[in-house]
């Protein structure tokens, strides 16, 4: 066949060749838009029956969290996963769902070779799928994602969502004469905020120790309820009148415990020094700012007629001695001086190695869990130990200061070798009174003796709700909403 310029049939061929093309491209570029469009329209249902599932397991179990419930995509409740410890090799991380706010190996206050950990990300309540249509560069359309890159990210709505409850109370006149006004545990007897905000108020000035100036514009801005400071007071007033009953009862076990652990600090009142009291037991922490830092606190707190076989562990504070016999004096304020007094006098050095090494020898002994009699016959060896040390002579007269605390105390080292239940150190007291001394350091003072009340009776209710392993805001909410408090 010849191939002509006057419309042969080889140009024809060629012209249909590039027309078909040139169709076949386009239908291609409008069925992949088409594709994309479908993908989109799948995405988007299949996001709003995730959406449909979450809201339906609220409403099976509104207080379940989210990471608690089952369904598709839950943990169930035999995840070997078990909360914010798990390890995991954080360099080795296949998507961006890591909690990216974790301590890094670079991280201040990480120790050398310390392995780092990150927080596991919590079970979404919603899925969002995001697919690009086209490529950037050469603006290609793009077909399905090969697989998609997790990133769960946390939030919380701003600002925080308020709700505003109108109860009208029912007035009563009784057939004898009295009038009655019906109650609501939510609805409190004075003043307009609920029992959440004065949970968050609480909190706020004791747990995160922000002033009442600070709280008050945070009301601003997160409730977009404008309050005065004297208002924040007034709230953290009414709670701890909430708390009060419960103290007392904290108290009270305190007074009935066979160990109670004991520190004081100063805490200034309105110019005057005051002083921060703590007792600890292995179930609560209790707070006391008194004007005295004599015996008639114990007496006040504990009672006049303390048990005689009860222990106080403490320091060396004459008040204590003075109140009841049966101590144990703190090791670790003894080894710390030691080492202190070691440092300045060569003389005391061998003091204190002696010290040291006695107290780790009993303190293997203890964890052996030894019998009774075999507990009598280590203390009687470590006394004579102690003798023996307090009865050498030395010149400087910082180290026989030393020794006469040594043999002030002599009848009061040793309690906790012959006590398996009793610690040789005051170190539960001091951590419990360190919070004290945080807030002294960003309050400076307590005002009156009714911010002394409020301040020793939330302090004791936080402290010892974590001490019993319980939840302090959902405590709060409890008792301030008239409900029973809840068990461990």
């Amino acid at each position: 066949m010849s191939l002509g310029v006057d419309g042969s049939s080889e140009s024809k061929d060629s012209a249909i060749r590039t027309d078909n093309k040139t169709a076949l491209r386009q239908e291609v570029i409008q069925l992949r838009a088409e594709n994309q469009w479908l993908r989109q329209q799948v995405a988007a249902q299949q996001e709003r029956i995730e959406e449909l599932e979450s809201e339906l397991k609220k409403y099976k179990n509104p207080h379940t969290p989210s990471s608690k419930q089952g369904g598709a995509g839950g943990s169930g409740g035999n995840n070997s996963s078990d909360g914010d410890d798990e390890d995991t090799d954080t360099g080795q991380q296949e998507s961006a769902g890591g909690d990216d706010d974790a301590a890094s190996d670079s991280s201040p206050g990480r120790e050398e070779g310390h392995e780092g950990t990150t927080r596991p990300p919590p079970e979404p309540e919603k899925t969002v799928h995001v697919d690009e249509g086209y490529c950037p560069d050469c603006e290609c359309t793009l077909t399905d994602p090969d697989k998609y890159v997790s990133q769960t990210v946390i939030d919380i709505p701003l600002p925080v969502p308020t709700t505003v409850i109108e109860y009208k109370l029912g007035q009563h006149e009784c057939s004898c004469g009295n009038e009655i006004v019906a109650e609501h545990p939510e609805c409190p007897k004075t003043g307009r905020f609920g029992p959440n905000i004065m949970a968050q108020t609480a909190l706020g000035r004791f747990h995160e120790r922000l002033p009442n100036r600070k709280q008050a514009e945070l009301f601003d801005w997160k409730f977009d309820e404008p309050v005065s400071h004297r208002t924040i007071y007034n709230l953290t007033k009414r709670v701890a009148d909430r708390l009060r009953p419960a103290y007392e009862e904290v108290k009270e076990s305190v007074r009935e415990s066979d160990v109670i652990y004991v520190d004081e600090t100063g805490f200034p009142v309105d110019g005057d020094q005051y002083w921060a009291w703590t007792f600890v037991t292995d179930d609560e922490v209790l707070y006391t700012v008194d004007q005295s830092r004599g015996s008639q606190v114990l007496e006040a707190v504990l009672g006049e007629e303390f048990a005689e076989d009860a222990t106080l562990g403490c320091d060396g504070w004459p008040a204590y001695s003075a109140y009841h016999p049966k101590l144990q004096r703190c090791w670790a304020h003894l080894l710390r001086e030691a080492e202190f007094v070691a440092e300045r006098y060569e003389e005391a050095e061998q003091l204190s190695e002696e010290l040291h090494a006695l107290h780790e020898d009993l303190t293997e002994f203890d964890e052996g869990d030894p019998s009774a009699s075999a507990r009598e016959e280590k203390r009687a060896e470590a006394l004579l130990h102690l003798e023996g040390l307090i009865r050498k002579d030395y010149a400087a007269e910082e180290v026989k200061d030393l020794i006469e605390k040594l043999r002030n105390g002599l009848g009061h080292w040793l309690t906790f070798v012959t006590e398996p239940e009793v610690d040789s150190t005051n170190n539960r007291a001091e951590r419990a009174l360190r919070e004290q001394v945080v807030m002294r350091k960003i309050f400076r003072s307590l005002r009156s003796d009714e911010g002394v009340r409020i301040h020793e009776t939330i302090t004791t209710m936080l402290a010892t709700w974590r001490r019993r392993g319980l939840d302090p805001p959902q405590q709060l909410q409890s008792v301030l909403g008239g409900r029973d408090l809840k068990s461990p």
